[in-house]
């Protein structure tokens, strides 16, 4: 689709609703006109993506003067995203699976422990794979274990069985790559996230005392 955000032949409500996400964002990171709900300590977004140019797909997040201008209610634009995700789908890989995708050779698995890719299939805003519960449960049943999950950028996050890792080393490692790799508008979160299988739940893991990491 070629879509000029600017342009009112292309952009009206019709292709909002046939085109609109969900996506996460960090809540500092938005501008103050932004049409977002806190998930988490995260925020929820609705996005428009462009891929008019592969190389460099564009995204543009709703806010509300796009909502008043093109009278858009707030339940058809929840319901058409919703819709959207689903269509599009997400996915959960092993890293390595996840990194031979992108470079075409094969590698092999020599980590102490499994480590699982979640995003979209274009790989762009794919961390709101984390609204999509199923996803987490599938991933929970297949590997029987709880999961631990670090937002490793908007884009996608990071999942390990909680059984083989420690929360708190886990955070600590999101704050260390949050502060010397991710882009700062494209860093989601400092935190990791608990999924219970039992009760179907996510939930934020917080340092109870930063001193000797313990949650």
């Amino acid at each position: 689709m070629t879509l000029d955000f600017n342009d009112d032949r292309t952009y009206t409500k019709d292709v909002v609703l046939e085109n609109v996400r969900y996506a996460l964002f960090d809540p500092k990171s938005l501008q103050d006109d932004a049409f977002s709900a806190e998930f988490l300590d995260m925020a929820t977004v609705f996005v428009l993506m462009d891929y008019s140019n592969p190389n460099r797909p564009k995204y543009k997040i709703i806010d509300a003067v796009d909502m008043v201008s093109l009278d858009i209610k707030l339940n058809e634009i929840m319901d058409a995203a919703n819709k959207n995700c689903k269509k599009a789908g997400y996915k959960i890989m092993l890293m390595e699976d996840a990194i031979s995708e992108i470079t075409g050779v094969a590698l092999p698995c020599d980590a102490p422990y499994p480590m699982y890719v979640g995003t979209n299939p274009e790989r762009i805003l794919g961390a709101s794979i984390l609204m999509y519960e199923t996803y987490l449960e599938d991933l929970a049943a297949q590997i029987e274990d709880d999961l631990c999950i670090a937002p490793s950028s908007i884009h996608e996050i990071l999942i390990f069985p909680l059984s083989l890792v420690q929360p708190a080393r886990i955070i600590e490692a999101v704050q260390d790559v949050n502060r010397t790799v991710v882009l700062p508008q494209e860093k989601l979160s400092d935190s990791a996230y608990i999924y219970r299988r039992s009760g179907h739940t996510i939930s934020q893991a917080t340092l109870r005392n930063p001193d000797n990491l313990t949650c």
